[in-house]
């Protein structure tokens, strides 16, 4: 941080980057690998690997807003060299997230009998490898929330290289074995099995990474419950989310394996996993800048506003390109991905969750502002009002149209939220609508409207395939240099022309 506590842009930028990529590297992985997954699980069995990673994600969050509160605490008293403090902190922070992943491991090995059995619609040769599979995911826990918590502290210091030299490959791995899947014969419990070796190794290495990071981690180890109150005030509104977040985002799976069947899962699971994948720009900006929000949040308001001003403009002409390109051409990128079945059923599907993941994507923004700014209580007050309203509407819509009316509900919530998100960011920075204007918010808008028509007449009115190619390629080309010239500042161009100088010039070095 320079003198007046800010993080330069440059350092923000990497990071961004690298987050971006940390997330795009396993993400291009993904995609490559669900198609092997599903035929080499089958369609069933890779429904069942859906919902296990569900349950996994839902009770991985139930740390009660610590690693959240870490991040906010750490990021704040850094600068301050309070090394006992930070110890202090640390510590206590570890030896709680594991006393709850101990609590939430208890809880999924009592209920695996009755989700397995009785909840879920689970094949009968399949239900002694989904026990299997649950009670694996259940012993992995504690090292899952111990890694979240590790994380969150090497992300305040901002050293986010370390972060996603451990995160990349432990994702990649996590798509591979399933894919494996196919050509060695791997069984959905074997693979599971892989999966959580790889993440519990990845804790440790969390763990060690700490102490280079921040050397007065390795002090003697103090837990402090006066520090632990401080972590659980501010976390008790991040508990609210982290309770009712992964209801809001996961229910549709279980309301469709409860009154459809596991194949619907599969048809629905595998364009929404695909789809929500854009979350990773919104992610990976936010990510840098909480740690950023939380040191500045009583200090300057204006530097938060441009702030949040960049992200929305970053956010928009990105996942809104990708977006209308998706819609475009959903039936044909599901049926060269994962055949003619999935294109015929999840195609409407894929344009929904489309739809809707523009607008979560721009959600997330404020979302963590609010968090960094010390108002966690907002996005968990507007979780509380949504969910009983999403609930009835997703049982209802999934019971009358199936995955359609599913996927229907999921875009009504997630409009509902963008609105009160914003709503009240407004009201607490209302500069925020000039910072808008100055980074030309309504051209974005109005040159992604005009190349979303392109699109589709282009697509409807040519038939030939290396036309449509020629013309979406030009009309891309168009597009890059509108943005580049009318809606990036100088700043901007001046930054994006010596990140793609370094980029060559590492290339040439690697080269020669």
């Amino acid at each position: 941080m320079d003198e007046r506590g800010f993080t330069s842009g440059e350092v923000l930028a990497k990071n961004t980057l690298l987050n971006l990529l940390g997330m795009l590297i396993p993400l291009v992985v993904g995609i490559v690998a669900i198609p092997f997954a599903v035929r080499g699980l089958g369609t069933e069995g890779f429904g069942v690997f859906s919902i296990a990673w569900v349950i996994l994600g839902y009770l991985g969050l139930l740390d009660f807003g610590l690693s959240r509160a870490t991040t906010k605490y750490v990021a704040e008293i850094l600068g301050q060299q309070k090394v006992q403090t930070l110890t202090s902190l640390i510590w206590t922070a570890i030896v709680v997230s594991l006393a709850f992943g101990v609590a939430g491991a208890a809880i999924l090995l009592l209920a695996t009998p009755y989700l397995v059995e009785s909840f879920f619609k689970i094949p009968i040769p399949l239900i002694g490898q989904t026990k299997f599979v649950f009670y694996i995911l259940a012993c992995s826990l504690p090292f899952i929330l111990l890694s979240s918590g590790l994380k969150g502290v090497l992300g305040a210091a901002q050293r986010f290289d370390l972060v996603n030299a451990v995160h990349v490959p432990t994702s990649v791995l996590s798509f591979t074995f399933p894919a494996l899947s196919l050509p060695w014969g791997l069984s959905l419990s074997t693979v599971v099995l892989l999966i959580t070796l790889v993440r519990v190794c990845s804790s440790f290495v969390y763990f060690f990474l700490c102490f280079k990071a921040i050397p007065s981690f390795a002090l003697k180890p103090v837990v402090d419950f006066g520090i632990l109150k401080k972590l659980l005030s501010y976390g008790g509104w991040i508990t609210v989310t982290g309770v009712i977040s992964p209801v809001l985002v996961y229910l549709d799976r279980f309301f469709i394996g409860s009154i459809l069947s596991m194949k619907a899962v599969a048809f629905y699971s595998a364009p929404y996993e695909a789809i929500t994948r854009l979350r990773i720009i919104p992610i990976a900006i936010m990510t840098t800048f909480f740690p950023e929000f939380s040191a500045v949040s009583s200090q300057n308001s204006r530097r938060i506003e441009l702030l949040v001003g960049r992200s929305i403009k970053y956010v928009l002409i990105s996942t809104g390109v990708v977006a209308l390109l998706l819609l475009c051409y959903s039936h044909d990128i599901l049926q060269l991905w994962l055949g003619n079945q999935f294109a015929e059923k999840s195609t409407l599907i894929f344009q929904i969750l489309t739809l809707g993941i523009v607008i979560n994507c721009l959600a997330y923004i404020p979302f963590t502002l609010f968090q960094g700014v010390g108002r966690p209580d907002l996005p968990a007050k507007f979780h509380l009002v949504e969910l009983p309203f999403y609930l009835v509407t997703l049982w209802l819509l999934t019971k009358t149209f199936g995955i359609v009316g599913a996927a229907t509900a999921w875009f009504f919530r997630v409009t509902v939220d963008f609105f009160l998100l914003y709503f009240w960011s407004y009201k607490r920075y209302p500069n925020t609508a000039h910072v808008l204007r100055e980074n030309k918010i309504c051209h974005e808008i109005v040159l992604l409207m005009g190349f979303g028509a392109v699109l589709f007449l282009s697509n409807s009115f040519l038939h030939s395939l290396l036309i449509k190619v020629v013309f979406l390629f030009f009309f891309l080309a168009v597009l890059i240099l509108t943005v580049w010239r009318h809606i990036f500042d100088c700043s901007e161009r001046i930054f994006l022309t010596s990140t793609v100088q370094k980029l060559l010039s590492f290339r040439t070095v690697v080269h020669s």
